[in-house]
C-alpha cells in the first residue's frame, strides 16, 4: 500500500470519527425542541402507541394542522365509543410521514380517517427532513418509522438540525407563548388554546387560497395513499377519506369546480369517501388564523360533521344531536364582528351603580404610555399607500433613487402615519444588499423582496410572531444566498413560530 493511500485512509478515518462524535453529541444532548409546537408530535406518537397497547379498536384521524385545530377527540369518543387519536400536526412535515408513523400500530377493527389539507404540498410526496428531525428530537424511536425513500433527506438536513439544537443548548431553548406552543395541546393531541374568533384581515388568508383543482394532487401521492390503504386493510382495519375544513371565502372554484375535485378524489382513492365536500367548506367566522385552522366554535362544528359521517357508515346512521355554535358575523365587510355572539353560554350582567362614600380613595390617574418610535432616516426612498389591514400604511415600492442604495431601512412612519406592512414586489429592481426591518412592521407579503438580485441579508428587529408572514413565498424572487438575520434573543421565537418556522433554513443569528 502506497504512502499516499495510507494518508488518504487515515484522513477519511479521522473525518468519519469526527462526524461520529458530532452525531453522537447531538443525539445525546437533552431535547431542545420539546416546548415548541413541533414537540407535540412525540406526544401524539406516544398516545398512538398507548392506545394501541390497550388492544381496543380505535379511530385515528390523519392529516395536517387542520386536524390538530379541528378535532375534539373527547366528543368523538363519546359518540363513537372508541378511543380517538388526533394524528395531525403540521403541513410541512408532509402527509406521507404521518401515515408512515402509524404503521405497526394498526389492527383489526381500527378505523383510519384520512383528511389532508387540500394543498399542493400536503397532497404530494413532500417531505421535510429538518422539520422531521425537530419533531422527533423528543423521541428518536420515530426514526425507525422513516421509510428508505426519505433517508437521503434526513441525512442531508441533519447538519442544519444539529446546528439549531446546539444553538438552543448554548443560548437557551425557545419558550414560545401562545397558540403555537406545546402546552396548547391536551392529552388527546387536540389544540385547546382559546381561539374565539378570526384574527385574519378580512377573515381569510388572501395569500394562500384553497385551490380545489385536481392538478394540486400528485399521481405518486395517490399511489402512496392507495398502498397505505391496502396495508391498513391487510391488518383488518378500515380506511375512510374525509375533507379538511376549508374557509368558504378562500375557495377559488365555483360549485361545479368543487364537485369536480371531489369526484376526482373519489375516482382515484381506493377507499370510501364518507363526507360531502360542501359540508366542509365552512363559514369564514369559524376560521382562526389560516384558511384551514378553526376557532373553538369551528372545531365543534367540524367534529360534529365528522362524527355524523362516521356514524352513517359504521352504524345505523342515527342523527347526532350536538348543539352547533353560530359563527360571528362580518357585518359591514370591515372584517370586524358586528357585536357579541349570543348563545346559551353567554351570561348577561346588569350594570350597578356604586355609591361613593367618604372613605373611598380616589383612583390615581394612570400615567399615559409613551408610544414607541423608530427611525425614519430612509422614509424618502419609499412609496406607500393606506393599508387595509390596519390604521397605517403599507409600503408598495421604492423610488428610483432608493433603488440605487446599498442598504435600506424600512421607516417607522411616513408623513406622520405609521408603516405597518410591506407589499408584494416592494423591493423589485433594487440593488440593495441589506434591508433593515424595525418592530413597527406587522405583516410582510409573499414576494415582498422581489427581484433584488444583490440582496444578502434581511435584518429584523422584532420577535417571531410579531410579524405575520405568508405560509410560503416570502422570499420568492430573492437570491438563494439571502438570509434572514435576527438577534440571539429573538432567534428561538422565530424558529418556534408556526409561519416563520417554515423558513428556518434561511434564518440565522445576527
Amino acid at each position: 500500500m502506497s504512502k499516499t493511500l495510507k494518508i488518504m485512509i487515515a484522513v477519511l478515518l479521522v473525518l468519519a470519527l469526527g462526524l461520529f462524535v458530532v452525531v453522537a453529541t447531538v443525539l445525546i444532548l437533552p431535547e431542545q425542541f420539546d416546548h415548541l409546537y413541533l414537540g407535540e408530535l412525540a406526544d401524539k406518537y406516544l398516545r398512538l402507541r398507548t392506545v394501541d397497547a390497550t388492544e381496543e379498536n380505535k379511530v385515528i384521524v390523519i392529516g395536517g394542522s387542520s386536524v390538530a385545530f379541528g378535532i375534539n377527540s373527547q366528543l368523538m369518543e363519546e359518540y363513537l365509543g372508541m378511543p380517538v387519536v388526533n394524528f395531525g400536526l403540521y403541513g410541512p412535515l408532509g402527509t406521507t410521514v404521518m401515515m408512515d408513523l402509524t404503521r405497526g400500530y394498526i389492527n383489526e377493527g381500527d378505523i383510519i380517517v384520512l383528511a389532508p389539507e387540500t394543498d399542493s404540498q400536503t397532497m404530494s410526496m413532500y417531505f421535510n427532513g429538518e422539520i422531521t428531525w425537530e419533531c422527533i428530537d423528543s423521541d428518536f424511536t420515530m426514526l425507525f418509522k422513516i421509510r428508505p425513500h426519505n433517508w437521503g433527506d434526513m441525512l442531508g438536513s441533519f447538519w442544519s438540525y444539529a446546528t439549531q439544537k446546539l444553538n438552543f443548548y448554548r443560548f437557551g431553548k425557545p419558550e414560545p407563548d401562545g397558540v403555537y406552543d406545546h402546552d396548547s395541546f391536551n392529552e388527546y393531541g387536540d389544540l385547546i388554546y382559546t381561539r374565539e374568533e378570526p384574527i385574519m384581515d378580512d377573515w381569510y388568508d388572501t395569500e394562500v387560497l384553497v385551490d380545489l383543482d385536481p392538478s394540486i394532487v400528485e399521481d405518486e401521492f395517490i399511489d402512496y395513499v392507495n398502498e397505505y390503504i391496502a396495508y391498513c386493510e391487510s391488518q383488518g382495519a378500515t380506511v375512510y377519506y374525509s375533507w379538511p375544513p376549508m374557509n368558504e371565502l378562500a375557495v377559488q372554484q365555483d360549485e361545479e369546480g368543487v364537485l369536480a375535485f371531489a369526484t376526482y378524489i373519489r375516482e382515484n382513492i381506493n377507499c370510501q369517501v364518507i363526507s360531502d365536500i360542501t359540508d366542509y367548506i365552512m363559514d369564514a367566522g369559524y376560521f382562526y388564523d389560516t384558511n384551514y385552522h378553526l376557532t373553538d366554535r369551528g372545531a365543534i362544528v367540524h367534529t360534529t360533521r365528522l362524527i355524523q359521517d362516521l356514524i352513517n357508515v359504521i352504524s345505523d346512521g342515527e342523527l347526532v344531536s350536538i348543539e352547533q355554535p353560530a359563527p360571528p358575523q362580518r357585518g359591514d365587510g370591515s372584517g370586524e364582528p358586528t357585536g357579541e355572539i349570543e348563545d346559551e353560554d353567554t351570561v348577561e350582567t346588569e350594570d350597578t351603580e356604586t355609591e361613593e362614600t367618604e372613605d373611598t380613595e380616589a383612583t390615581p390617574t394612570p400615567t399615559p404610555e409613551v408610544e414607541e418610535t423608530g427611525s425614519n432616516e430612509d422614509a424618502e426612498y419609499f412609496i406607500a399607500e393606506a393599508y387595509s389591514g390596519g390604521d397605517g400604511l403599507i409600503l408598495t415600492g421604492v423610488t428610483d433613487e432608493g433603488k440605487q442604495q446599498d442598504t435600506l431601512e424600512v421607516p417607522w412612519e411616513i408623513d406622520g402615519e405609521k408603516v405597518l406592512a410591506i407589499d408584494e414586489g416592494c423591493f423589485d429592481g433594487c440593488q440593495v444588499k441589506s434591508i433593515y426591518i424595525q418592530s413597527n412592521i406587522e405583516r410582510i407579503m409573499a414576494g415582498a423582496f422581489g427581484t433584488t438580485t444583490s440582496l444578502t441579508g434581511i435584518y429584523i428587529d422584532a420577535q417571531g410572531g410579531g410579524i405575520l408572514v405568508p405560509w410560503t413565498g416570502l422570499l420568492d424572487g430573492a437570491p438563494s444566498r439571502a438570509r434572514i438575520y435576527v438577534s440571539q434573543e429573538n432567534y428561538g421565537s422565530f424558529i418556534a413560530d408556526y409561519f416563520w418556522g417554515n423558513y428556518n433554513d434561511r434564518i440565522s443569528i445576527e
